[in-house]
């Protein structure tokens, strides 16, 4: 930066109303501590109090509580490798590059992992000074009381051997590297707005819990008659400008780094980077001061900055204080230290430790509480947050897991509510593969997807005998195993089938993912095994087709079991009025056949209209797969046994059972990692080959004439307000090629873009991912699947105009140049 540019930018800084206080915080300095916030001194103390920390008397004296705080040693490790890093890039004369690229990582590490066992839930390492509850804008205890009974796991090592080194991604925290960021709101052009790049922005992730509260509709607008409006259109979130990817949320951690040899000093990083922390503050400034948010926060907007020039960093807070109405931005420098010592370097892990734990136990909390303010008018309910099953280590903190359960009226949060499991991630990777040749179409304006991909997946609950007591004791309240208990039984007695053992289950996943895992079945092969299944069809956030097995089942010994959980054993006979109907193995193996047999077409059809179905035990009845192609029309066939039925109803026992099947398993599941519990069923597999084509399709048959316009379809998917979405798959459109050859010219593309918008119609569905619970649109079984494109705006939300427009420009991005079209992506 030039003395010039850095001339300008200082007065700008003075123009917008930021300051940067030229002394350290000495709390005993009153007269200059006028305009700290009271709240924040204790923060500001601890900071201090954190950096005098000596290493040589950290963790190494022997006290009462060192047995209790074993993260010590592992803080004094990491002390001693950010020494001989800091070591090595000052011997090496590094640039700013080398010593980020060396030192960063070591010093956030914390911000990328959990803090909890992925086994016991206990704690695996804690801040040496936690946050003080005081700081939360929460009128109830649940903070002290989650301080007081946090404990240290005590897993035994060599049983975990496994994931030792893993303790499972955080999805609380994100990050940004060097991008832009943005002035939140409306810019006012009188008010200076350099273009900055901080090196590096720590914020919140975009959960579903953040994603369910931006879509609510905010219910504290100034007219009754303004049009309903989400809190993501009222409010800006986000201080970098919008990727098409998930937004990082309320950042809260700023760094600026400058290499040792460099001529910029620590006054210049304070400078370059005090419009960044302006940015940061005013997006919590905003929240805060939004109409209908009474919510008060201790201390107001406070974020933290961290700057390093080589071995020297230092720390400092970012505050608002408000003077005549308008806010004031003030930086304060808190802590400085050299990290090639160990005293320095120790201070500073146990520093960014605190920070850590105030982001997860006090801010992120806060922001919370505040956005579902905006969209409650009670001031009660905006104090109690649900579970984010995004969060791993949450579970059972900020609301006890499926407290509020009733075996009666099961209401989990549905499946649309929940983040893509891993499952839900590109699994079929069509645009990934350099040898798929559909992939030269993908533009942002759509796609095109081989329709005889399907993904078959299983997501089980199976309770035994052996697992059923382990699954039982992970919950700390028998209150709450207790609910659970009720909650299965009550599923199974709503609606289930006896199987003769454990191994026909074995068999069954074997058939519809040929990939059952290598788990020995527990149940004892005489004990019978009560079960319930649903069968979902549906296309995932990344155009996959899916159709997904989800059953509950229990062993005899395991039903046992649930009823004394559920302490039913002093008011129902166990065996009182249950007596399901018996299956066989070859009766429900031949049921899940006639399902895998089905065609290309029909499979095709049952996902755009997300249809779900029951398998359940019938003398006759008529077989909703066999009664038409949903294409063309045919006659209905008779089946015996074990029959499959739309299952439609809201209340059926089948939504019930999913959406607890659904919640253990989320339960379980740590970032991107599937759950290895022996009491969950999970498999999957991509089906192509031997796949029918249409009903009675053999290997070389051709389309006839009459059906030659189904080689093609066009399909719209309403992916309405979703940031959820992996970069570059945001398409509303996609054609899917059901001609059985896969490969496709621009010119067979574009003619049949050209035919639909000639016919004026268009197939349609909502691809299942996270979505605002209260949508009618987002729902199963869906009673219209193919319309005209006026109609679209009424099912899709979207208007024949723009769908006829986004056409037009996907035709126009498949014949330009390659280059063009990579641009396009």
């Amino acid at each position: 930066m030039s003395k010039a540019n850095y001339r300008e930018l200082k007065r700008q800084t003075k123009q917008a109303r930021i300051f940067v206080k030229p002394t350290i915080y000495n709390p005993r300095d009153s007269a200059n501590n006028e305009n700290v916030p009271t709240d924040h001194k204790d923060k500001f103390a601890t900071i201090q109090a954190l950096g005098r920390t000596p290493f040589f008397t950290y963790g190494y004296t022997p006290s009462t509580e060192t047995s209790d705080k074993p993260w010590q040693l592992s803080n004094r490790n990491r002390a001693k490798i950010l020494v001989q890093y800091a070591a090595k890039c000052r011997r090496e004369n590094r640039n700013e590059a080398g010593w980020r690229y060396e030192v960063e990582s070591k010093i956030f590490v914390r911000f990328d992992f959990e803090v909890a066992c992925k086994r016991c839930r206990k704690r695996l390492w804690r801040s040496e000074i936690e946050s003080n509850p005081t700081s939360s804008n929460s009128r109830t205890t649940s903070l002290v009381e989650r301080q007081q009974k946090r404990e240290l796991c005590k897993c035994n090592p060599s049983g975990r051997l496994d994931d030792f080194l893993d303790p499972g991604l955080s999805e609380l925290f994100s990050s940004r590297i060097q991008e832009a960021v943005c002035q939140p709101g409306e810019v006012n052009t009188q008010t200076p707005n350099p273009k900055k790049e901080p090196d590096r922005i720590h914020g919140l992730q975009r959960t579903t819990m953040f994603e369910k509260l931006l879509q609510e509709v905010y219910s504290h607008e100034e007219s009754e008659h303004s049009r309903p409006r989400s809190i993501e259109e009222v409010l800006q979130v986000s201080i970098n400008p919008d990727n098409g990817g998930d937004p990082l949320l309320f950042p809260f951690l700023l760094l600026e780094a400058k290499g040792e040899k460099g001529p910029e000093n620590f006054e210049h990083m304070e400078i370059q980077t005090s419009f960044p922390i302006k940015h940061a503050l005013k997006l919590q400034y905003d929240l805060l001061k939004t109409r209908g948010n009474t919510m008060d926060v201790p201390g107001g907007p406070l974020i933290w900055f961290l700057a390093n020039r080589g071995e020297d960093w230092r720390v400092y807070a970012g505050f608002v204080h408000e003077e005549d109405g308008r806010p004031n931005y003030w930086i304060q420098h808190l802590w400085g230290g050299n990290i090639t010592g160990l005293d320095g370097a120790m201070q500073l892990v146990l520093i960014v430790d605190y920070i850590l734990d105030w982001a997860r136990d006090i801010y992120r909390p806060n922001i919370l509480r505040q956005l579902k303010m905006l969209s409650s008018s009670n001031m009660n309910d905006a104090m109690t947050l649900g579970f984010d099953p995004d969060v791993y280590s949450l579970a059972g903190e900020v609301q006890p897991w499926m407290e509020e359960v009733e075996a009666q009226n099961f209401e989990l949060m549905p499946d649309e509510m929940l983040s893509p499991p891993q499952s839900d991630a590109a699994s079929v990777t069509h645009d990934e593969e350099p040898l798929d040749p559909l992939a030269q179409f993908k533009t942002h304006h759509g796609l095109v997807r081989d329709g005889r991909y399907i993904e078959s997946r299983v997501r089980a609950l199976f309770l035994t005998a052996d697992n059923a007591r382990t699954f039982f004791e992970d919950f700390d309240n028998p209150k709450k195993a207790m609910t659970l208990a009720r909650s299965i039984l009550a599923a199974l007695n709503r609606r289930c089938v006896v199987l003769e053992s454990g191994d026909v289950l074995k068999h069954i996943e074997d058939k519809w993912t040929g990939t059952e895992q290598q788990r020995p079945i527990l149940a004892r092969k005489e004990s019978r095994v009560y079960s319930q299944f649903r069968v979902s069809y549906y296309i995932n956030h990344a155009w996959e087709q899916v159709r997904e097995l989800t059953y509950l089942a229990a062993s005899e010994d395991a039903r046992e079991i649930l009823i004394e959980t559920a302490d039913f054993r002093q008011v129902v006979r166990r065996r009182s009025r249950f007596n399901p109907p018996k299956c066989s193995r070859d009766d429900i193996l031949g049921t899940i056949e006639l399902l895998l047999k089905r065609s290309v077409r029909q499979d095709l059809v049952a996902a755009l209209a997300r249809r779900t179905f029951m398998l359940d035990m019938e003398s006759t009845g008529i077989d909703p797969l066999s009664s038409r192609d949903e294409f063309i029309s045919t006659s209905a066939g008779l089946i015996s046994k074990m029959v499959l039925k739309v299952d439609k109803d809201k209340k059926s026992p089948g939504v019930a059972m999913q959406e607890l099947v659904h919640a253990v398993y989320e339960k379980y599941r740590i970032g991107k990692r599937e759950p290895s519990e022996p009491f969950l069923r999970v498999s999957s597999r991509v089906d192509l080959d031997g796949r029918p084509l249409w009903r009675d399709w053999k290997a070389g048959d051709e389309l006839p004439k009459y059906e030659s316009h189904l080689d093609k379809v066009l399909v719209c998917a309403d992916v309405m307000n979703a940031p959820f979405l992996p970069k570059n798959s945001d398409q509303k459109l996609c054609m899917f090629v059901l001609d059985g050859k896969g490969v496709a010219e621009p010119f067979d593309i574009t003619a049949k873009l050209l035919w639909f918008l000639f016919k004026n119609e268009i197939y349609g569905t909502v691809r299942k991912g996270r979505v605002y619970k209260t949508r009618v649109n987002w729902r199963d079984n869906r009673v219209e699947h193919f319309f005209r494109m006026e109609k679209a705006g009424e099912l899709l939300k979207a208007s024949a105009v723009e769908l006829r427009s986004g056409i037009f420009e996907w035709i126009k991005a498949i014949n330009s140049p390659p280059e063009s079209l990579e641009s396009q992506v």
